[in-house]
Formats: structure tokens, C-alpha cells, sequence
């Protein structure tokens, strides 16, 4: 439920203007996620994990905002959700491909951790914060703050053994570099098409390529 994808759409008020049981309300809006929800668990064993990625924020005037994702998480906590997700932005307006942030380290990279620390205060399940991590002092600082799990997919797709190498004291430098396109909404279609270059890399037995042109990525990616 994040990142503009269609249970997002029903969350935020800028995308939902139904006038029935789902839009409207807060609640009318997460309707369709709750249910899923319970219908999942329905059919899964108790032992089952269950999880929702849900945006913090997707960062859009008279959109879904950090106080709705407070309430949607108290919504959640009523329906044995065993993780919450926290991510955020659109393709209308990414919170993380192609932007160079300033401040320090831990915001430059842990884009989302305030948010989780606020829906730390309301949740009754473990909390993950996503987005932009990529070193292992950062992810230490995250746990260190109080949220539960750190979430390190792009970063994996880049350095597949990046858990053992930061169990074992290496200091690992990921080549993923910032996309800084003027058009953002350009720029995070094309970093995700480098990170699925990776991925389709590594089905293949081959080694990733951190390096790889964004726009080559993107274009090999349109005419797969």
C-alpha cells in the first residue's frame, strides 16, 4: 500500500474520489487495504507472517499524510499484522530516486526514520523502515533509535552478500550512485530500472554492475 500502486490510491485523498463505502473518510479509504488484509489471514496458518508496506507520507499536497499513516497503523494493529513497512513517495513525487539530500549522515540516507519513530509511538507490531540505507552504521543507528528492522533491498541487489560482509567488520562502499535528472519522476523510473539490471544479472549467474548508465538500463529495460 505505498508508492502510488493502487491500494496507495485508495489511501490518499488525492487520488480518491469516490463518493461510496470506499472513499471519503479515513476509514472508507483503508477499507480495501483492511479487508485484504483479514481475507489474507483467513487463509494462512496463525504461525503465517503477515506484513503491509504502507507509506509514511507520499509527500503530495492533499494527499495521504504522516498522521493518516498513524491511523491506518492503529487500524492495522487490530488485525494481527505482524510488520509494518515504512516507505514513501509516488512516481509523481519520488521521496528517494534521484535526489541528493543534504544534513547529516543518517538523514542523507534513512530517509524515512522519523516517520517510523512516530509510528514506533502508535504500533503494536514491529516497524521496518526502507529507503536509501546503504551502510552498516547507518542501519546500527536506525535499530539504535528504536525501530525494529531495517529494510536493505537495494542494497542487496547490488552486493548480494552485503549481511555477511557487515557481520564479518568490512567496510563495504556500494557504487550505486545518485540519479540527479531534472525530471524526478524520470529519474525513479531509472533507478529502479539499474537496480532490476542487477537483479536480472544475478538470475543469470553473472556479477552486478553498479556502474551501469541509468539511461541504458532504462532503455534495455523497455525493450525486454
Amino acid at each position: 500500500a505505498a508508492h502510488g500502486y493502487l491500494l496507495s490510491q485508495f489511501l490518499s485523498p488525492l487520488s480518491n474520489k469516490r463518493q461510496d463505502q470506499w472513499g471519503g473518510s479515513l476509514e472508507n479509504r483503508a477499507r480495501i487495504l483492511i479487508e485484504i488484509v483479514e481475507a489474507v489471514r483467513k487463509v494462512v496458518s496463525p504461525q503465517f507472517t503477515v506484513a503491509v508496506k504502507l507509506n509514511s507520507a507520499d509527500f503530495q499536497r492533499g494527499g495521504f499524510s504522516a498522521e493518516d499513516a498513524q491511523q491506518v497503523v492503529k487500524m492495522l494493529n487490530e488485525h494481527a499484522v505482524d510488520l509494518v513497512e515504512l516507505s514513501g513517495g509516488s512516481y509523481e513525487a519520488p521521496a528517494m530516486q534521484g535526489q541528493a539530500r543534504d544534513g547529516r549522515t543518517l538523514a542523507r540516507e534513512a530517509y524515512f526514520l522519523e516517520f517510523a519513530q512516530e509510528i514506533r509511538k502508535v504500533a503494536k507490531m514491529p516497524v521496518m523502515v526502507t529507503g536509501g540505507i546503504r551502510r552498516k552504521q547507518v542501519a546500527e543507528k536506525v535499530i539504535e533509535s528504536g525501530v525494529d528492522m531495517v529494510g536493505i533491498a537495494t542494497a542487496l541487489a547490488i552486493e548480494p552478500n552485503l549481511p555477511n560482509a557487515w557481520k564479518q567488520g568490512h567496510n563495504v562502499t556500494l557504487g550505486l550512485k545518485p540519479i540527479t535528472w531534472k525530471n524526478k519522476t524520470l529519474a525513479s523510473l531509472a533507478n529502479m530500472a539499474v537496480v532490476k539490471f542487477q537483479l536480472r544479472n544475478l538470475s543469470a549467474g553473472k556479477k552486478t554492475k553498479p556502474n551501469v548508465s541509468p539511461a541504458w538500463a532504462l532503455i534495455l529495460q523497455q525493450s525486454a
